[in-house]
């Protein structure tokens, strides 16, 4: 079963080359088939499944109402009804798929626009904290070697943990920074 980002990330592409099969005078169950060929992940694996079942004696109707019940994202579902409905009333699919490739290409660089915007700072964060925090853990843990004298004064008695800690900080910033990557990836709208 496929997932709404799976069914999403292929949508805007088919949508469009089902747009220019019509609009270059083929059939719709034509236009399936080459949909169904391949390059469009879920939605080639469901129109194969649909042309199978049509070979089998289903009706085109009965085929986009199962894929539209199937379907995880609003947009594919919406999709299969206007191919649906133009099956059983004859509505200009055309324009209707004109319509709805506009409106998918809008979410989609919203969502872009939102990803981006959620990241604008990380490059800038993990470059400061990958920077720094070595030289600074380099400082505190060197301290004790470049002024022994000062060890005696208050407060600096920590220091010499300090030291100690030194790698296992770098590993914290290491964790950290794969930390803070894995969760910029794992954001990723999905959208390209």
């Amino acid at each position: 079963m496929a997932t709404n980002q799976q069914e999403s990330a292929d949508l805007l592409y088919a949508m469009r080359a089902v747009m220019v099969l019509l609009g270059s005078g083929i059939g719709l169950e034509a236009a399936m088939q080459m949909i169904a060929r391949g390059g469009y992940g879920v939605i080639s694996k469901d129109f194969s499944d649909a042309i199978a079942n049509l070979q089998r004696g289903s009706k085109l109707e009965q085929e986009f109402s199962r894929l539209s019940t199937r379907a995880k994202s609003k947009a594919y579902s919406r999709f299969l009804n206007t191919l649906r409905t133009n099956v059983t009333s004859d509505t200009d699919l055309l324009r209707a798929l004109e319509q709805q490739s506009e409106r998918e290409e809008e979410e989609r660089n919203d969502k872009l626009a939102a990803y981006i915007e959620k990241l604008s700072g990380m490059p800038t964060l993990l470059l400061t904290f990958g920077m720094l925090s070595p030289i600074l853990f380099g400082i505190a843990a060197m301290l004790p070697v470049i002024a022994p004298g000062a060890m005696g004064l208050p407060g600096m008695g920590m220091l010499t943990s300090a030291a100690a800690l030194f790698g296992p900080a770098l590993f914290l910033t290491l964790v950290l920074m794969i930390f803070v990557g894995y969760k910029a990836h794992s954001s990723d709208p999905g959208v390209i």
